[in-house]
């Protein structure tokens, strides 16, 4: 079973039959996955954003190149998931992808807003706004990626890139650094390549096909030793 699921976030998921033929029911169909939209839609917004911490367009140009993938493309995408897992009773597929929902639009509300002046912040106290928004992110990360040792260990490891890419960053804004930003972009394609082979995983599932395996629980793993 490939689906990001424990007891709770399965709830609510039931299988449809399809219609019989020639007096043979057929196999009945996958249960829904939001998950699958949301892996889609949360890994090309992190591609976009590593691309442009390594270097690929300058700070300047990140609101312009980034941020329509981020706002338009991410944000809805993870949003739609949310209210998906939701309706379904998916307790904590709807947590993390609702909490990725308020990183990706606020992560967009907030880089258009320096660019453009919308907050007035003094020009001396951009680096220390810049790290307390990624601080408070880094918390909220850290606490799902605690929760995530009950799920499959590759959606640990998504959250687990994503923390370290975050810290990188606080790093990079407080101390100044310039090799900082490109490592964490390392880092954020590190976990948008295991998202994309999660979408594989658990798409190729929902149209029926053999799953993928997404490695058991860190929980799991940590209770045989």
């Amino acid at each position: 079973m490939t689906e990001l699921r424990t007891n709770d976030v399965s709830e609510g998921a039931t299988s449809t039959p399809s219609a019989p033929s020639a007096g043979v029911e057929s196999a009945a169909s996958p249960p829904p996955n939001p998950a699958v939209l949301g892996l889609l839609a949360f890994s090309v917004g992190g591609t976009v954003l590593g691309i442009s911490l390594l270097g690929y367009v300058s700070a300047a140009a990140q609101g312009g190149s980034v941020m329509p993938i981020v706002y338009a493309a991410t944000g809805l995408g993870v949003l739609i998931t949310t209210i998906w897992a939701a309706a379904l009773g998916q307790t904590f597929v709807a947590a993390v992808f609702g909490a990725f929902t308020g990183f990706w639009l606020s992560y967009a509300a907030f880089v258009l807003g320096l660019a453009h002046n919308w907050y007035v912040i003094p020009q001396a106290q951009v680096a220390h706004s810049v790290a307390q928004f990624l601080i408070a992110w880094a918390i909220v990360i850290f606490m799902l990626d605690v929760v995530s040792v009950y799920v499959p260990s590759s959606f640990t490891m998504i959250l687990s890139s994503a923390l370290v890419a975050v810290v990188l960053l606080i790093i990079a804004n407080l101390n100044g650094s310039t090799v900082l930003p490109k490592v964490a972009g390392g880092f954020i394609l590190l976990f948008s390549a295991i998202g994309f082979y999660d979408f594989l995983a658990t798409g190729i599932e929902s149209v029926g096909g053999r799953p993928l395996s997404l490695g058991p629980p860190l929980r799991t793993l940590l209770a045989r030793k």
